[in-house]
Protein backbone atom coordinates (compact mmCIF):
# COMPACT_ATOMS: atom_id res chain seq x y z
CA UNK A 1 0.00 0.00 0.00
CA UNK A 2 2.92 2.76 0.78
CA UNK A 3 4.04 1.63 -2.67
CA UNK A 4 1.07 2.57 -4.27
CA UNK A 5 0.68 5.55 -2.37
CA UNK A 6 4.51 6.59 -3.81
CA UNK A 7 3.21 5.98 -6.71
CA UNK A 8 0.15 8.29 -6.85
CA UNK A 9 1.90 10.89 -4.99
CA UNK A 10 4.39 10.88 -8.05
CA UNK A 11 1.74 10.80 -10.42
CA UNK A 12 -0.38 13.80 -9.29
CA UNK A 13 3.13 15.92 -8.46
CA UNK A 14 4.04 15.20 -12.29
CA UNK A 15 0.99 16.55 -13.37
CA UNK A 16 1.10 19.29 -11.28
CA UNK A 17 4.62 20.21 -12.44
CA UNK A 18 3.36 20.14 -15.77
CA UNK A 19 0.54 22.22 -15.19
CA UNK A 20 2.35 24.97 -14.44
CA UNK A 21 5.40 25.16 -16.13
CA UNK A 22 5.45 27.79 -17.40
CA UNK A 23 5.71 29.92 -13.79
CA UNK A 24 9.28 27.78 -13.27
CA UNK A 25 11.00 29.78 -15.93
CA UNK A 26 12.33 33.10 -16.00
CA UNK A 27 10.20 35.93 -17.43
CA UNK A 28 9.76 36.78 -21.25
CA UNK A 29 10.98 32.78 -21.99
CA UNK A 30 8.51 31.11 -24.41
CA UNK A 31 7.95 27.28 -22.82
CA UNK A 32 5.75 24.82 -24.75
CA UNK A 33 4.45 22.77 -22.04
CA UNK A 34 2.69 19.14 -22.76
CA UNK A 35 -0.37 20.85 -23.01
CA UNK A 36 -0.14 23.31 -25.17
CA UNK A 37 2.38 21.25 -27.68
CA UNK A 38 -0.88 18.71 -27.81
CA UNK A 39 -3.03 22.01 -28.19
CA UNK A 40 -1.56 22.70 -31.43
CA UNK A 41 -1.84 18.94 -32.52
CA UNK A 42 -5.39 19.06 -31.97
CA UNK A 43 -5.43 22.48 -33.98
CA UNK A 44 -3.68 20.91 -36.74
CA UNK A 45 -6.51 17.93 -36.85
CA UNK A 46 -8.53 20.03 -36.94
CA UNK A 47 -7.95 22.48 -40.09
CA UNK A 48 -6.99 19.13 -41.48
CA UNK A 49 -10.51 17.98 -41.04
CA UNK A 50 -11.90 20.73 -42.49
CA UNK A 51 -9.62 21.64 -45.02
CA UNK A 52 -10.48 17.09 -46.16
CA UNK A 53 -14.56 18.28 -45.71
CA UNK A 54 -14.23 20.88 -48.52
CA UNK A 55 -12.56 18.45 -50.75
CA UNK A 56 -14.99 15.38 -50.13
CA UNK A 57 -18.58 16.43 -49.97
CA UNK A 58 -20.30 16.78 -52.49
CA UNK A 59 -24.14 16.48 -53.83
CA UNK A 60 -23.68 13.17 -54.47
CA UNK A 61 -22.02 11.00 -52.05
CA UNK A 62 -18.60 9.20 -52.79
CA UNK A 63 -16.91 8.48 -49.65
CA UNK A 64 -17.66 7.47 -46.47
CA UNK A 65 -15.69 9.92 -45.14
CA UNK A 66 -17.33 12.63 -46.91
CA UNK A 67 -20.34 10.87 -45.45
CA UNK A 68 -19.26 10.93 -41.74
CA UNK A 69 -18.14 14.93 -42.02
CA UNK A 70 -21.13 15.69 -43.51
CA UNK A 71 -23.12 14.25 -40.87
CA UNK A 72 -20.89 15.92 -38.38
CA UNK A 73 -21.72 19.40 -40.27
CA UNK A 74 -25.27 18.82 -40.32
CA UNK A 75 -25.20 17.97 -36.72
CA UNK A 76 -23.26 21.13 -35.68
CA UNK A 77 -25.76 23.37 -37.91
CA UNK A 78 -29.40 21.76 -37.21
CA UNK A 79 -28.92 20.25 -33.41
CA UNK A 80 -26.35 23.00 -32.38
CA UNK A 81 -27.36 26.70 -34.52
CA UNK A 82 -30.80 26.49 -35.84
CA UNK A 83 -32.08 25.14 -32.53
CA UNK A 84 -31.02 27.22 -30.23
CA UNK A 85 -31.24 30.49 -32.25
CA UNK A 86 -33.79 30.22 -34.67
CA UNK A 87 -33.05 30.57 -38.41
CA UNK A 88 -30.07 33.49 -37.78
CA UNK A 89 -27.85 30.32 -36.45
CA UNK A 90 -27.44 29.78 -40.05
CA UNK A 91 -24.04 31.88 -40.54
CA UNK A 92 -22.99 31.17 -36.80
CA UNK A 93 -22.55 27.71 -37.93
CA UNK A 94 -18.61 27.95 -38.75
CA UNK A 95 -17.91 29.42 -35.42
CA UNK A 96 -20.21 26.87 -33.43
CA UNK A 97 -18.52 23.92 -35.73
CA UNK A 98 -14.99 25.24 -34.96
CA UNK A 99 -15.91 25.33 -31.34
CA UNK A 100 -17.31 21.71 -30.99
CA UNK A 101 -14.06 19.68 -33.04
CA UNK A 102 -11.59 21.75 -31.88
CA UNK A 103 -12.59 20.89 -28.30
CA UNK A 104 -13.50 17.23 -29.78
CA UNK A 105 -10.22 16.49 -31.32
CA UNK A 106 -8.40 18.12 -28.12
CA UNK A 107 -10.34 15.57 -25.69
CA UNK A 108 -9.84 12.54 -27.75
CA UNK A 109 -6.07 12.76 -28.28
CA UNK A 110 -6.06 13.12 -24.93
CA UNK A 111 -7.29 9.18 -24.46
CA UNK A 112 -4.30 8.37 -26.44
CA UNK A 113 -1.38 6.57 -24.43
CA UNK A 114 1.18 9.35 -23.56
CA UNK A 115 -0.24 12.01 -25.02
CA UNK A 116 -2.42 15.27 -22.85
CA UNK A 117 -5.45 16.77 -23.83
CA UNK A 118 -5.27 20.42 -24.31
CA UNK A 119 -8.48 21.02 -22.66
CA UNK A 120 -6.70 19.59 -19.41
CA UNK A 121 -4.58 23.08 -19.15
CA UNK A 122 -7.14 25.72 -17.31
CA UNK A 123 -5.41 28.39 -19.14
CA UNK A 124 -6.68 27.19 -22.24
CA UNK A 125 -10.74 26.51 -21.35
CA UNK A 126 -10.69 30.20 -19.10
CA UNK A 127 -9.34 32.00 -22.44
CA UNK A 128 -12.09 30.01 -24.82
CA UNK A 129 -15.01 31.27 -22.50
CA UNK A 130 -13.52 34.63 -22.15
CA UNK A 131 -13.88 34.74 -25.91
CA UNK A 132 -16.85 33.10 -25.91
CA UNK A 133 -17.99 35.97 -23.13
CA UNK A 134 -16.71 38.44 -25.67
CA UNK A 135 -18.50 37.06 -29.16
CA UNK A 136 -21.59 36.61 -27.55
CA UNK A 137 -22.08 39.93 -26.01
CA UNK A 138 -20.80 41.84 -28.71
CA UNK A 139 -23.49 39.81 -31.04
CA UNK A 140 -26.36 41.25 -28.67
CA UNK A 141 -25.12 44.73 -28.62
CA UNK A 142 -24.70 44.71 -32.55
CA UNK A 143 -28.68 43.77 -32.84
CA UNK A 144 -30.01 45.60 -29.87
CA UNK A 145 -27.98 48.67 -29.22
CA UNK A 146 -25.99 48.84 -26.29
CA UNK A 147 -29.04 50.30 -24.34
CA UNK A 148 -31.42 48.09 -25.28
CA UNK A 149 -29.13 45.26 -24.41
CA UNK A 150 -28.66 45.95 -21.58
CA UNK A 151 -32.07 46.98 -21.07
CA UNK A 152 -33.07 43.35 -21.24
CA UNK A 153 -31.68 41.96 -18.17
CA UNK A 154 -35.07 44.36 -16.79
CA UNK A 155 -37.93 42.01 -17.09
CA UNK A 156 -41.02 43.90 -18.16
CA UNK A 157 -44.18 43.77 -16.28
CA UNK A 158 -42.89 43.53 -13.01
CA UNK A 159 -42.35 45.57 -9.45
CA UNK A 160 -39.77 48.00 -9.88
CA UNK A 161 -37.83 45.70 -6.08
CA UNK A 162 -38.18 42.66 -8.12
CA UNK A 163 -37.22 44.14 -10.96
CA UNK A 164 -33.85 44.90 -9.72
CA UNK A 165 -33.42 41.88 -7.67
CA UNK A 166 -34.00 39.53 -10.96
CA UNK A 167 -31.66 41.98 -13.12
CA UNK A 168 -29.18 41.58 -10.54
CA UNK A 169 -29.23 37.85 -10.78
CA UNK A 170 -28.80 38.43 -14.46
CA UNK A 171 -25.95 40.31 -14.27
CA UNK A 172 -24.23 38.06 -12.09
CA UNK A 173 -25.16 34.88 -14.25
CA UNK A 174 -23.60 36.62 -17.04
CA UNK A 175 -19.93 37.04 -15.12
CA UNK A 176 -20.43 33.58 -13.89
CA UNK A 177 -20.64 32.10 -16.92
CA UNK A 178 -17.08 32.01 -18.11
CA UNK A 179 -15.91 30.47 -15.01
CA UNK A 180 -18.45 27.23 -15.46
CA UNK A 181 -17.77 27.20 -18.88
CA UNK A 182 -14.16 26.78 -18.04
CA UNK A 183 -13.92 25.21 -14.92
CA UNK A 184 -16.88 22.25 -16.00
CA UNK A 185 -14.73 21.28 -19.22
CA UNK A 186 -11.00 21.51 -17.14
CA UNK A 187 -12.45 19.22 -14.32
CA UNK A 188 -13.58 16.83 -16.75
CA UNK A 189 -10.97 16.28 -18.94
CA UNK A 190 -7.91 16.88 -16.15
CA UNK A 191 -9.49 14.06 -13.68
CA UNK A 192 -10.24 11.55 -15.77
CA UNK A 193 -6.57 12.07 -17.01
CA UNK A 194 -5.85 11.59 -13.48
CA UNK A 195 -7.75 8.64 -12.52
CA UNK A 196 -6.76 6.53 -16.04
CA UNK A 197 -2.79 7.73 -14.91
CA UNK A 198 -3.45 6.44 -11.32
CA UNK A 199 -4.81 3.30 -12.35
CA UNK A 200 -1.57 2.62 -14.77
CA UNK A 201 0.57 3.07 -12.12
CA UNK A 202 -1.73 0.05 -9.93
CA UNK A 203 -1.35 -2.56 -13.08
CA UNK A 204 2.54 -1.42 -13.36
CA UNK A 205 2.95 -1.77 -9.84
CA UNK A 206 0.89 -5.24 -9.41
CA UNK A 207 2.79 -6.54 -12.80
CA UNK A 208 6.12 -5.97 -11.13
CA UNK A 209 5.06 -7.58 -7.87
CA UNK A 210 5.41 -11.08 -7.25
CA UNK A 211 2.99 -14.38 -6.40
CA UNK A 212 -0.53 -13.77 -6.36
CA UNK A 213 -0.08 -9.86 -6.80
CA UNK A 214 0.48 -10.69 -10.45
CA UNK A 215 -2.78 -12.40 -11.26
CA UNK A 216 -4.48 -8.95 -9.22
CA UNK A 217 -3.16 -6.60 -12.12
CA UNK A 218 -6.06 -8.46 -13.93
CA UNK A 219 -8.37 -6.09 -12.20
CA UNK A 220 -7.01 -2.81 -12.63
CA UNK A 221 -6.72 -3.68 -16.23
CA UNK A 222 -10.27 -4.36 -16.67
CA UNK A 223 -11.06 -1.42 -14.86
CA UNK A 224 -9.10 0.83 -17.42
CA UNK A 225 -11.43 -0.28 -20.04
CA UNK A 226 -14.14 0.88 -18.60
CA UNK A 227 -12.70 3.86 -17.59
CA UNK A 228 -11.51 4.39 -21.35
CA UNK A 229 -14.76 3.54 -22.92
CA UNK A 230 -16.21 6.35 -20.17
CA UNK A 231 -14.05 8.83 -21.28
CA UNK A 232 -14.69 8.24 -24.58
CA UNK A 233 -18.05 9.53 -23.96
CA UNK A 234 -17.34 12.41 -21.66
CA UNK A 235 -14.90 13.35 -24.22
CA UNK A 236 -17.72 13.45 -26.73
CA UNK A 237 -20.42 14.67 -24.41
CA UNK A 238 -17.97 17.22 -22.67
CA UNK A 239 -17.51 18.88 -26.32
CA UNK A 240 -21.09 19.05 -27.14
CA UNK A 241 -22.30 20.65 -23.99
CA UNK A 242 -19.26 23.39 -24.43
CA UNK A 243 -21.02 23.93 -27.92
CA UNK A 244 -24.16 24.24 -27.12
CA UNK A 245 -24.14 26.21 -24.06
CA UNK A 246 -22.31 28.21 -26.91
CA UNK A 247 -25.34 28.39 -29.05
CA UNK A 248 -27.73 29.27 -26.19
CA UNK A 249 -25.05 32.11 -25.36
CA UNK A 250 -25.33 33.56 -28.95
CA UNK A 251 -29.55 32.72 -29.12
CA UNK A 252 -29.86 34.67 -26.00
CA UNK A 253 -28.64 37.61 -27.30
CA UNK A 254 -30.07 36.96 -30.67
CA UNK A 255 -33.80 36.92 -29.03
CA UNK A 256 -33.40 39.15 -25.77
CA UNK A 257 -37.24 38.82 -25.14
Amino acid sequence: MEMIGEGVKELLHELSVLTVAGHKVEAGQFVLTNYAFFLLIAFVVTVLFFMIGVRKVSLVPNSRLGSMIEMGVEFVRDSLCIESMGPEGKKYVPFIGTIFFYVLFNNLIGLIPGFKPGTGSMGTTVTWAVLIFIVYNAIGIKKHGLWGYLKSFWPKGVAAPIAAFVALLEIVSQMVRPLTLSVRLYANMYAGHVVLGIFSIFTVMLIEASGVMKIMAVLPIALQVVLYALELFVAVIQAYIFAVLTSVYIGGALNTH
